[in-house]
């Protein structure tokens, strides 16, 4: 047993070894990556900082000399050429700029380029200072502001120029500038960062007295720095190059940047050092420190493994055991009601043999968590739970927690038809007269049961429950049995066939539009046309919306065909001469994808005045402010807007009121007995009048006969659409 120990221990050994250098392997790997990421963003911060402290400088500058020349008593004195007075009012300026480290020189220019004042040395000037500096002659020529790094004397400056106009005269222009220090010095204080400038050597001494001394690196001289490091650079630095340096146990980032006149001519290079021995030292202590750890950790885990290995192994199996339970508690139980799952049931009815099951479903559930809020739903599934239980009990059914808001109760024990079904009503009878106290709050809620009740082997129960639970849903039940009669398998078939059916067309591209004329009451000439879908089938044969639309909307295929709609009316509109009316479901109004294609096409093309919108008014449309969004928007590019199938279920003319719009399509209902219903003459006469009252045109559907048409023109509707009058075919 001993030797066996040893061998798993050092086997464990082994494994902690190649673990612990991995764990090192991969430690390193990490610290490498972010010292590299720290390097990368000191280059960054190089490669940045110095175009941040430019603009910095620059700004500092315009706002002294743009503050300067609104003083007009400077400029009335430069006008006059009264120099004195110019020097005793523009020096504060510039003594306070000066002392804020903005400005190091300034000078006023006549517009003939003669120096009219040099603030630093008064006594000098009438010099054409313009022969002298060209970008002094660009800017009197230009007349207009001038900001760049120039040479000036015995050094490098930020130069800008403001041009100096009284009542639509230019004047001259004044000149301020700071020495490029003030910039190296702003990089040192805001960044750390040590700059040095260089030139060009072959051009230096065209620039700077010969007898400067000057440290000397390859085809550059530095002539200024902020820091001795710039003397102990190696001799064979390239400043073209970003490199990584070590100086004197010290470790540098260096770049540097070309720098560049108004006239983008390279002046010299700007040097710039950032000093990253901290982060590489701290890399270092990091290494060390790792390794002691690892070997720290080595050491324990071996003494742990060789004295505690059985123990372990023990431990193991226990907690093994106790991890299955748990396992298999969650993978068999749901989590909030304690009950068994959905996974235990199918389980439990593949194992043995079940007669029957009632699949229970909270009503409305969701307006409870709405209101009320989760935490009250979760409680209130727990204690409608604790209630199935009991009565599961008093059955001997087994109880199930189901998905979301819905429970089963399972029979094995045998039972005919009618104790099931007797069974089941008191079940509902029971649950639906229970108020649930929760925190103070009293709930009802009722629920509805679909069951199945089989004596057949391998019924599909949980299938047929749910199909019978969803047929009552859908037509307000509180209980349902599955039977073949209730045709719900069928159906699906059916839904899955059409589903299949228009993807086939969608793919295809088998979709077509009929137009229907939609005629003028009085002359019976067309005023528009209204689009409307089919499919042409396989085998030729045309199929009616009233086959495909419903499945298009539940299987959300219904987007497709709106925009195919769309494009096919703006391709009649782009090639023909009519107007032309298009359905729109409140859905494709909020589908974003419809709505940025319809407004790109209305963008593109001038043919709005052309198009109208028919809106169903069965769908709700009071609810939806993104409705009102819509008919503004399309407005605005000349469209119309109809209201559709008005004057049924709960038409409301409050809304209609709110909405800006320019006809209401009476509903087929209230047109096609018209002629011998007087009930629906005295709507249809309301309908009308209401509609002339806020000059809103109205259409009339289904004009299927002489005598309909003859009421319609009575009743004074302005316009019809009917297979009296043309039907629904291809243009």
């Amino acid at each position: 047993m001993n030797k066996i120990r040893r061998r798993a221990t050092l086997y464990a050994m082994g494994i902690v070894l190649i673990l612990v250098a991995y764990f090192v392997y991969s430690i390193l790997q990490d610290k490498k990556r972010v010292l590299e990421e720290k390097t990368l963003s000191h280059r960054e911060l190089l490669k940045n900082a110095f175009e941040l402290s430019l603009l910095d400088t620059e700004k500092g500058l315009n706002h002294y000399a743009c503050k300067m020349l609104t003083d007009h008593r400077i400029v009335d004195a430069f006008e006059a050429g009264d120099r004195k007075t110019l020097y005793t009012l523009a020096l504060p300026y510039f003594n306070e700029a000066h002392g804020r480290g903005e400005a190091d020189l300034t000078g006023f220019i006549r517009w003939d380029g003669i120096h009219f004042l040099r603030l630093q040395d008064p006594k000098k000037f009438g010099d054409n200072i313009s022969k002298k500096r060209p970008m002094i002659a660009q800017a009197i020529q230009a007349r207009r502001p001038l900001t760049s790094l120039d040479v000036t004397l015995y050094n490098i400056s930020l130069v800008s120029i403001l041009p100096i106009f009284k009542e639509g005269r230019f004047l001259g222009i004044v000149q301020v500038a700071t020495n490029i220090n003030r910039i190296q010095n702003r990089l040192n204080a805001h960044s750390g960062i040590k700059s040095a400038l260089a030139f060009d050597t072959k051009i230096l001494y065209t620039v700077l007295p010969s007898k400067t001394k000057l440290k000397h690196y390859s085809d550059y001289s530095i002539i200024s720095s902020n820091d001795s490091l710039f003397d102990r650079l190696p001799n064979n630095y390239a400043f073209s190059y970003s490199m990584r340096h070590t100086i004197e146990g010290r470790t540098y980032i260096i770049a540097s940047r070309e720098l560049r006149t108004y006239s983008n001519k390279p002046i010299a290079r700007m040097i710039c050092a950032l000093d990253i021995t901290k982060d590489e030292v701290a890399y270092h202590r990091e290494i060390v420190n790792l390794l002691i750890v690892s070997s720290v950790m080595l050491l324990v885990l071996g003494t742990i493994l060789h004295i505690g290995f059985k123990a372990l192994i023990r431990r193991i199996n226990r907690k093994s055991a106790k991890l299955n339970e748990q396992l298999h508690q969650q993978l068999y139980t749901d989590s909030l009601t304690k009950l068994s799952n959905r996974k235990a049931l199918l389980e439990n009815i593949h194992d043995q043999k079940h007669l029957g099951i009632l699949l229970i479903n909270i009503d409305n559930f969701k307006e409870v968590n709405d209101l009320y809020g989760q935490e009250i739903g979760d409680k209130l599934l727990q204690v409608i739970g604790e209630s199935i239980q009991k009565i599961a009990l008093t059955f001997t059914l087994s109880l199930y927690k189901m998905h979301s808001d819905e429970y089963a109760l399972l029979l094995s024990n045998t039972l005919n038809s009618e104790v099931f079904d007797e069974m089941a009503h008191t079940i509902l009878h029971t649950l639906n007269n229970t108020y649930y106290d929760i925190d103070g709050i009293n709930i009802f809620a009722t629920v509805s049961i679909g069951a199945d009740f089989c004596l057949e082997p391998n019924c599909d129960l949980i299938g047929r429950a749910d199909m019978a639970l969803k047929t009552a849903k859908k037509q307000s039940l509180s209980f349902l049995k599955y039977n073949e009669s209730l045709l719900i398998k069928e159906e699906y078939l059916n839904n899955i066939l059409w589903s299949k059916k228009l993807k086939d067309a969608i793919d295809t591209q088998r979709f077509v539009l009929y137009y229907q004329g939609i005629h003028d009451a009085s002359t019976q000439y067309i005023y528009e046309y209204e689009a409307l879908i089919r499919i042409i089938d396989t085998d030729g044969s045309i199929i009616p919306p009233i086959a495909f639309l419903e499945i298009a909307k539940k299987s959300r295929l219904y987007p497709h065909i709106t925009q195919f709609v769309i494009r096919t009316i703006f391709k009649q509109l782009h090639t023909t001469l009519h107007s032309y009316s298009i359905n729109l479901s409140v859905a494709d109004i909020l589908n974003s994808d419809t709505q940025t294609m319809l407004y790109t096409l209305l963008n593109e093309f001038n043919v709005g005045n052309r198009l109208i919108f028919e809106i169903l008014e069965s769908e709700g449309i009071e609810n939806h402010t993104e409705i009102s969004a819509f008919i503004s928007h399309v407005k605005a590019f000349g469209c119309r807007i109809a209201i559709d199938d008005f004057g049924t279920g709960y038409s409301n003319f409050a809304h209609i009121l709110r909405l800006n719009i320019d006809f209401i399509k009476i509903d087929a209902s209230l047109i096609k007995h018209l002629d011998v219903d007087l009930s629906a003459q005295d709507i249809v006469r309301t309908i009308v009048e209401f509609a002339h009252r806020l000059n809103i045109k109205t259409v009339a559907e289904f004009v299927h006969s002489q005598d309909v048409y003859d009421e319609c023109q009575e009743l004074g509707i302005d316009y019809l659409q009917g297979y009296y009058l043309s039907e629904p075919k291809p243009l």
